[in-house]
């Protein structure tokens, strides 16, 4: 999306990964690298460290901002072994591609393809404007890789609860596509299907919302559609099928609200989620129905009994997607951003 929008606007914009998706999403340009999340060993390796060293999984850090450093020798002889392998096929694709060539570069997540930096720093080097963009796990449990911090110039964040842990971080809402998430309702059939999405139980609060929809069951006609571990393109498919979606009923992984709630706001489906008093006073007006474990099943059944607040829920909020997500509003803050930095 953000590429489209640079596009849209007649510069040059490519994107990276650095490794290949199994949730399908569309790519560009691979590095395609060595060791990397995706793989099963990586995670198992990074468990049994954390297990012999009393750690748990995701730590919360201290600290604005907190920084990265290695939980051991251990991992940090992994990283340099990383590096090690991967440089000759990062150089040869930035080589391969020309990607020296370019004048403002995104770093999602504050990360580098080599974890010293060197990437970054040699751009900056060069002249290069350096923009970190946070969006949550990384500042909140990782801590940013503090090479790559020195170098950046721009920090943004769509996380409201990042904003105070880094100094000068700028807030930027996520692009959404309005043209492919569209309303598209199921004939009627006298059933309401609700909702979830989670790549993480424990942070949304899952398996507390799972037991409040199977309540709802047994009095009303619902079904529950839970959607984890698929590709992209077939959780939009089945999120599609349905009348209400729920996000989130904890602050664990952010406040609010993320990208999944974007997008059932986008196909026009009234969207639960808690809004604490800090996210409401950030976005003001909003179409959000807010929820807490105590008050779910509560505002569940208050939309099941009444469709006429669903259809007016839903409209409200894609409208209210367009506005704060749709591309071109997001692209003209982003560049406000350029500007304000001098760069454009």
């Amino acid at each position: 999306m953000f590429a489209r929008g640079h596009r849209a606007r007649g510069n040059e914009c490519r994107w990276i990964t650095f490794f290949h998706t199994p949730y399908r999403f569309q790519e560009d340009l691979c590095f395609n690298l060595w060791a990397m999340p995706s793989r099963p060993w990586v995670h198992s390796f990074r468990r049994t460290l954390n297990r012999l060293q009393s750690l748990p999984n995701l730590l919360d850090l201290e600290g604005n901002p907190p920084y990265w450093k290695p939980a051991s020798i251990w991992e940090e002889w992994l990283y340099r072994l990383r590096d090690s392998v991967n440089t000759p096929r990062i150089l040869n694709a930035i080589r391969r591609w020309s990607l020296d060539d370019y004048d403002i570069y995104h770093f999602e997540q504050g990360i580098d393809p080599f974890r010293n930096g060197r990437w970054a720093r040699e751009l900056a080097r060069r002249g290069k404007h350096i923009v970190c963009f946070y969006h949550g796990t990384d500042l909140r449990n990782r801590g940013v890789i503090r090479e790559v911090h020195r170098v950046s110039g721009l920090n943004l964040t769509s996380e409201i609860d990042l904003l105070p842990r880094l100094p000068a971080m700028k807030y930027l809402y996520l692009p959404i596509d309005t043209d492919e998430l569209h309303p598209n309702p199921r004939p009627p059939d006298g059933r309401i299907h609700i909702g979830h999405a989670a790549r993480n139980r424990s942070l949304k609060g899952s398996d507390v919302i799972e037991a409040a929809v199977r309540r709802l069951a047994h009095r009303y006609p619902v079904d529950w559609v839970m959607i984890e571990n698929m590709p992209h393109d077939e959780a939009l498919r089945i999120k599609a099928t349905c009348d209400i979606f729920i996000d989130q009923i904890t602050d664990k992984g952010g406040w609010g609200y993320g990208a999944s709630s974007i997008e059932s706001l986008a196909m026009e489906m009234p969207t639960l989620t808690l809004i604490n008093p800090h996210t409401a006073a950030f976005l003001g007006e909003h179409p959000f129905v807010s929820v807490s474990s105590e008050t779910l099943e509560r505002e569940l059944v208050g939309l099941i009994e009444e469709p006429e607040r669903r259809r007016k829920l839903g409209k409200q909020g894609r409208e209210w997607v367009i506005r704060r997500h749709g591309l071109d509003s997001v692209m003209n803050a982003l560049y406000a951003y350029y500007h304000e930095a001098g760069w454009a």
